[in-house]
């Protein structure tokens, strides 16, 4: 981790934000982080998955939010949630043609700060996960920046990275295309799902995460803090 991530990622960034914060996003802050001493399997965490219009969060937007909440290590189905965002613009070609939602499709879907007020109080208190977590932080930061004020700060565990971690380890080399969601899925045993729906991605993730944990730690002793990204 560098020193800019290690910056906004402490407590005193956290206050700072916090004092900036406004709305829903101030009652965010206000519930505690998770502990990240407390050990996994004592944790709860959010899976998360955004479609968008493109890669870059001060221009691109939000079409869509997928999640489901782990709890115990266990997947709590009953917490899945989708919800489409209706963009300020028109939806490009190039971005229809990879996530498959339509003008159409997000006409009368809630804006980006309605969908924000239903997802940051399932944020609260949890640890989110994601594969390459920078694009889904990026574009929720940015997004909060608009609506209220201030960047999201959040725990997060990045499947991507813990994959990473483990290829270290072993001293293996590093196959075209390994890292992906999917591939990962495949080489712990799990079974395929749909890419670019942000929900069946959000689930597809929290069924790597529980694998990648149970390779480490299947007790769930492991301390929060050693796979926090």
């Amino acid at each position: 981790m560098g020193l800019r991530q290690k910056i906004v990622d402490s407590r005193l960034y956290r206050d700072f934000i916090q004092r900036k914060a406004t709305g829903p996003l101030r009652a965010y802050y206000d519930i505690p982080p998770a502990d990240p001493h407390r050990p996994v399997g004592e944790t709860e965490f959010i899976a998360l998955d955004l479609e968008t219009t493109g890669l870059d969060p001060k221009r691109d937007e939000i079409v869509s939010l997928g999640w489901v909440i782990i709890r115990q290590l266990g997947v709590d189905f009953s917490s899945c949630e989708h919800i489409l965002v209706r963009p300020t613009q028109e939806l490009s070609e190039s971005s229809v043609v990879v996530h498959r939602i339509f003008d159409s499709d997000v006409a009368n879907a809630p804006d980006i700060k309605t969908a924000l007020e239903h997802l940051l109080p399932q944020m609260a208190g949890r640890v989110l996960i994601s594969h390459h977590a920078p694009i889904e932080l990026g574009f929720l930061g940015q997004a909060c920046k608009q609506c209220f004020g201030a960047p999201l700060q959040i725990p997060t565990v990045d499947t991507l990275v813990l994959a990473l971690r483990d290829l270290h380890r072993s001293g293996q080399p590093m196959k075209s295309g390994a890292l992906k969601l999917d591939s990962l899925r495949r080489s712990h045993n799990l079974p395929p799902f749909r890419a670019h729906n942000a929900l069946s991605d959000a689930i597809a993730a929290s069924g790597l995460f529980l694998a990648q944990i149970a390779k480490r730690d299947p007790k769930g002793e492991l301390e929060l803090n050693r796979i926090l990204r």
